[in-house]
């Protein structure tokens, strides 16, 4: 595509997105369909238009960044619909409309850094209402535009009296109240996102109910013109900005309600000066509740999206697949503070003291045949976990230690001085993790001291409230001993039942009482050969249905620092090697079989040594289900859920080969798929296969290549090299 071409494009898309902005939606065609909606009422839908052209043109020209997204567009033209909503268009009107458009983009850049610097709050339609404002007060002074009444909505019926209502309202948003118009809009809406759409129609109920009661018999214009409001703050709340949950909904339909209380006041105040509403009902309420919350702590229960916020089911599968593999929001994570296995001797909630507000802690020991002491017991000497090394579960400061007090003997406690010997580490978080019961003498770190993640600090003792030897752990507010205790989870070790003949992979446990945790141990084998630097690109043979081709995938890095995976066909996804797994997210792209069968072979990998078994939930789109099967899956009471995969790893005859089985299933459908990798040293995977009923796809590695850059030459490594594969 030519660049004159290509920047008429990009142009067009961005004015669609505008469009689509203004309900939360992204897509160009939905912005089409809006476009089609405002025209409905053609005096309006042509000024919105022309207060569109006129913002793109102005981001052009002073080369505002990422014009495609639609931002710096989507005030203008919120302006150009509010000003040919109310009068008629001419040139008198296009000139005022093109100065306001071009006033719109300067206020929006502006408006959005302070608001970005105000706790990262959004500006939404902020610029709008205060240019639009100003452009209403100019033109009231000015003799040369003609008054233009928009028609209201027929007085036959369009569906019914509560529906006409509804969608009058949600058209009224362009400045076109119409019930056809809001029916097209709700289409868009509901086809952008199923769960913004229920929002958008509760939010609705809740706000018209309460301005209905307050009111008593309200005048039907007004709820027509100023309904939209009730429905954009249930949507912003309960479905942009923050994850959806019971609590965000239920905090969304109470914007709703204190948005017709807004509504109510300001028309009282605007009406006085001639000045409609417009969005300020909206802007007051979802800005100040906004706020608000980010002034409260970050719970599992609601979650705050600020800082990336995206569609309701976008939002809702980042945070059930960061809960399925981190655990509950909110939780700290922390290494083990040992190494090898050790047992639970008392967890979170524990019937001996680990009860509130300590009920967040774990003791740990050792034991071989249910059994701490390897023959009589009664030294401690005897104990197999005493004296053993005791290392740092995080990174932090040194900031209380205390390694005075004498081990108890077997059986006795010193109720004086609870916590015994201890070291207390201040970590980058605010909290404190606290290590107990640690042995006389044997501390070896100090005040001040910064420590990491292994750095040995003492040596597992009995001193203090401790009957026998073991290590107790928490996690606390404040460096006073004894402080309320904070959730906390252990990641990256392997947790086993005394009935399990392998251990489970975990990146978050808690473990209850009698379970066996292990220190996981990564292997710098399988880390070597799964390394996706950036630059290597990997050339599959792939067979499916009897057909063979070459697929490609490349990694990337973005300029937000983040690592993709891309397919030869434009799907990406996001990845991580941290704390010694390989892991990957965020789906993107268009749709492609052979990438998201590598996903889910290999899209939550531990690297970890000995032959392991793990649990992963990936999303269900990585399925290849026909458009049946997906109606029937996402026909479940809640948000879409993911799969249920298992995985298991072995060594076997010179590779690692890796098994894994997923499954879903609801009252509408149950369907499971199956996969199988084979790792090899150096190369990594060499051959994987996907298969379900009436569908199997494999693929072999036929190269690796690792792209050249500055002073480092490109390699690469092909299936014919015999001395390699």
């Amino acid at each position: 595509m030519k660049a004159p071409t290509l920047k008429l494009y990009n142009d067009l898309v961005g004015m669609l997105r505008a469009y689509a902005s203004i309900l939360f939606a992204e897509k160009p065609w939905v912005g089409a369909l809006f476009v089609l909606a405002t025209l409905w009422f053609p005096n309006t839908g042509l000024a919105g238009l022309w207060a569109a052209i006129v913002g793109m043109t102005t981001a052009a020209l002073l080369k505002f960044r990422n014009l495609e997204s639609g931002l710096h567009v989507y005030n203008s033209l919120l302006v150009g619909l509010s000003l040919g909503a109310y009068y008629y268009v001419d040139v008198h009107l296009l000139l005022l409309i093109s100065f306001a458009s071009v006033l719109a983009v300067f206020v929006t850049v502006a408006v959005s850094d302070i608001t970005w610097r105000l706790n990262r709050l959004p500006a939404l339609s902020l610029p709008f209402v205060v240019v639009a404002l100003m452009a209403t007060l100019a033109a009231q002074s000015y003799g040369t535009l003609s008054r233009y009444l928009v028609p209201m909505a027929p007085h036959d019926m369009f569906v019914s009296a509560a529906v006409d209502q509804f969608f009058t309202s949600l058209g009224s948003a362009f400045f076109t109240p119409h019930p056809f118009a809001g029916l097209l809009m709700f289409i868009g809406l509901a086809w952008t996102s199923r769960y913004l759409a229920f929002l958008a129609m509760t939010g609705f109920l809740f706000g018209f109910s309460t301005y209905t009661y307050l009111s008593g018999s309200p005048h039907p214009d007004l709820v027509a013109w100023n309904g939209f409001n009730f429905i954009l703050v249930a949507m912003a709340i309960g479905g942009l900005f923050t994850v959806p949950s019971k609590a965000s909904f239920i905090l969304a339909m109470l914007g709703s309600v204190i948005a017709a209380l807004v509504t109510a006041s300001s028309e009282t105040f605007m009406l006085v000066y001639g000045l409609p509403v417009m969005a300020l009902p909206f802007l007051i309420t979802t800005l100040t509740m906004l706020l608000a919350l980010t002034h409260r702590p970050a719970t599992s229960n609601l979650q705050l999206t600020l800082d990336a916020p995206a569609l309701p089911e976008i939002s809702y599968e980042r945070a059930r697949l960061a809960k399925a593999r981190q655990g509950e929001f909110g939780s700290v994570p922390v290494r083990a503070p040992f190494f090898g296995a050790w047992q639970i001797y008392q967890g979170f909630d524990g019937k001996h003291t680990h009860q509130e507000p300590w009920q967040h802690a774990l003791d740990f020991y050792i034991t071989e045949h249910e059994q701490s002491y390897r023959s009589h017991g009664r030294t401690l000497d005897d104990y197999y976990c005493f004296g053993l090394p005791v290392v740092a579960p995080v990174e932090g400061y040194v900031v209380k230690t205390l390694d005075t007090l004498s081990d108890n003997p077997p059986g006795e406690v010193d109720t004086e001085n609870n916590w015994g010997n201890h070291v207390l580490i201040r970590m980058h978080n605010g909290l404190y993790l606290l290590l107990a019961h640690l042995k006389q003498g044997s501390i070896e770190t100090h005040i001040g001291a910064y420590v990491t993640v292994g750095t040995r600090l003492a040596a597992c003792g009995s001193s203090g409230r401790s009957p026998q030897p073991h290590l107790h752990m928490h996690v606390q507010w404040g460096d006073v001993l004894g402080g309320h205790t904070h959730a906390f989870h252990l990641t990256s070790v392997l947790q086993q039942d005394k009935q399990d003949a392998t251990p489970d992979f975990r990146l978050f446990s808690q473990p209850s009482e009698g379970q066996s945790v292990i220190a996981a141990k990564y292997d710098p084998a399988l880390r070597e050969c799964l390394n996706l630097s950036v630059g290597r690109k990997l050339t599959y043979q792939v067979e499916y249905q009897g057909e063979q081709c070459q697929r490609t995938l490349h990694v990337e890095l973005s300029l937000l620092g983040e690592l993709h995976l891309v397919s030869d066909r434009g799907a990406k996804a996001t990845f991580t090697t941290q704390d010694n797994i390989l892991a990957f997210y965020n789906r993107q792209g268009k749709t492609d079989l052979f990438f998201d069968a590598w996903l889910l072979t290999m899209g939550l990998t531990p690297l970890q040594e000995g032959n392991i078994h793990w649990h992963d939930e990936p999303p269900l789109a990585l399925l290849p289900l026909s458009m049946r099967q997906y109606l029937y899956a996402v026909l479940s009471p809640a948000l879409t859920k993911g799969m249920q995969s298992e995985y298991q790893r072995q060594w076997q005859g010179g590779v690692w080969v890796q098994r894994g089985r997923h499954q879903f299933k609801n009252m509408f459908l149950q369907t499971s798929f199956e996969t199988k990798a084979e790792i090899q040293p150096k190369l990594g995977c060499m051959s994987f296969v996907f298969k379900g009923e009436n569908l199997k796809l494999q693929a072999s590695l036929l190269e690796i290549a690792q792209q050249g850059d500055a002073g480092i030459p490109a390699w690469q490594i092909t299936a014919e090299d015999k001395k390699m594969l």
